[in-house]
């Protein structure tokens, strides 16, 4: 491989990892403050390199900030090496360890290196004092400003990369979660003059293509490592047992969900058991009802399951909103379960629920969300080209001068949807024929085994649109996200 740039110069393309790396050394000093994305969107590959350049050269000092490292496990006998490496080898194929992780936990890092992580996998670093005292206890909806405060000056990611109507673009693809909001703040710093920085993009092509807000310019990055042989195996832990306790609690659970709701899964045994639960409450409600009364749960909980859940099938379907997309959600989606749709206009998502309007747009559909007062009687710009957005209005439509231009321009009306007459002359002309944008989960960052991958990569794009990988500042916070017409970047 080579050590030259490839053709585009913005950003900088490399195949050698050595040269991207010197690239950015160049770019920000020897003061490395280094964050990788959480769990799999970390790129291995720049991690290694820069710990090797600061492990052969002592005026560097570096830190990496990130979470969830992983490698391969290691046998304490021979044994267990017979046993644990075939498991290993089909878990991790070639996936790249950590350079790091070894020294980390043993407490041989270089006196120049360190590595704070704010999540450790369970136990992993029960007899690591070291990594312990490094630990950073930070909220994952905070640590962004904690990176920030922290003066991170480099931030690595591995990406995929896919051309959509003749245009390439980057996808962030698993690990959306902090760099939507990470990145731009590093550039405000740089900008500023407060420090120098690099971000850096590793194209994996074996990484699913995420569409929506995972979606970037290859601009985006100061650099991107793309390239013969830079592309690896992505780790893909294996389901657990599922525990008859898990079923238990899991069948108790799937009861309290109810049909049009909203779902958050975790990983592990447990969600197994609360997926399979809810695909055989959907699947066979009648085998399902037994299994609730041979448990003693309908007798127990019985109100409360009306009340709040339920054990019929689901007909509105579910919405999910996860921190993590888990395989639980490719079951659902499979099994007809997570098919709600939800739109990032709150008035109309407000007006869907309560089935006042449906996503096949009519004169009433317009009429409706005037009367709800969840779009303004004289409508501004914003809100035409945040209808448009929606599909509510035809792409066509557009607000000059307080007044709505119709599709051909020559049709123009008072911008006043309190009118009923400038409603009927738009619902000839102006309306869009359904909703659009609906996805069905928000998340902020997947992992699973390799099939969930592959299932990932080989959804039609317009299917993997409806899955939004985002920020996990969107995904998280609680208020300030119900304006009218979302959020713009």
């Amino acid at each position: 491989m080579t050590g030259e740039p490839l053709e585009d110069p913005r950003p900088a393309r490399y195949t050698d990892v050595e040269a991207m790396v010197e690239d950015a050394l160049s770019r920000v000093g020897k003061t490395l403050v280094v964050g990788a994305p959480l769990g799999l969107g970390k790129s291995v590959p720049l991690v290694n390199e820069l710990y090797r350049r600061a492990s052969d050269d002592p005026s560097i000092s570096l830190r990496i900030i990130t979470a969830l490292s992983v490698a391969k496990p290691r046998a304490s006998s021979e044994l267990e090496r017979r046993l644990v490496e075939p498991l290993a080898d089909r878990i991790f194929g070639d996936y790249p360890e950590p350079a790091y992780l070894e020294p980390m936990r043993s407490g041989r890092l270089p006196p120049n290196v360190t590595v704070s992580e704010f999540y450790f996998a369970p136990g992993s670093m029960l007899s690591s004092p070291g990594a312990q005292r490094s630990y950073i206890n930070s909220n994952y909806t905070h640590v962004v400003r904690d990176l920030l405060d922290d003066c991170i000056n480099v931030l690595v990611q591995m990406v995929a990369e896919e051309e959509i109507d003749g245009r390439t673009w980057i996808s962030l693809s698993c690990n959306p979660d902090l760099t939507l909001d990470l990145a731009p703040r590093m550039r405000e710093h740089h900008r500023g003059g407060r420090r120098s920085v690099a971000i850096l993009g590793h194209v994996n092509r074996q990484l699913p293509f995420m569409p929506g807000d995972a979606q970037v310019d290859p601009s985006f990055f100061d650099a991107l490592l793309d390239g013969p042989g830079c592309s690896h195996d992505l780790f893909g832990p294996p389901n657990r047992p599922v525990s008859t306790e898990d079923y238990a609690i899991g069948l108790a659970a799937s009861a309290l969900v109810r049909d049009g709701g909203t779902l958050q899964l975790g990983i592990g045994a447990l969600s197994d058991a609360i997926t399979y639960s809810l695909e055989l409450r959907h699947r066979d409600p009648d085998t399902y009802r037994e299994a609730l009364t041979a448990t003693g749960l309908s007798a127990r909980y019985g109100e409360l399951i009306r009340r709040v859940g339920g054990t019929g099938p689901f007909d509105q379907g579910l919405f999910a909103a996860t921190e993590m997309l888990v395989p639980g959600f490719q079951a659902l989606y499979e099994s007809g379960i997570l098919k709600r749709r939800v739109y990032e206009h709150a008035g109309l998502q407000r007006l869907l629920d309560e089935g006042r309007i449906g996503e096949q747009v009519t004169a009433e559909t317009l009429e409706t969300l005037v009367e709800s007062g969840a779009v303004s009687e004289w409508i501004t710009a914003d809100e035409v080209a945040g209808l448009r957005r929606l599909g509510v209005l035809h792409d066509g439509v557009a607000w000059e001068d307080g007044e709505l231009v119709l599709p051909g321009g020559k049709i123009r009306l008072p911008a006043n949807l309190g009118d009923p007459e400038v409603r009927k002359k738009l619902a000839k002309k102006g309306l869009g024929e359904r909703l659009r944008g609906g996805t069905l989960a928000h998340a902020g960052f997947f992992l699973g085994p390799t099939s969930f991958y592959r299932w990932l990569r080989e959804l039609p794009l317009e299917e993997r649109a409806q899955i939004r990988m985002t920020d996990i500042q969107w995904v998280n916070e609680l208020y300030g996200r119900d304006g009218l017409f979302g959020r713009t970047r």
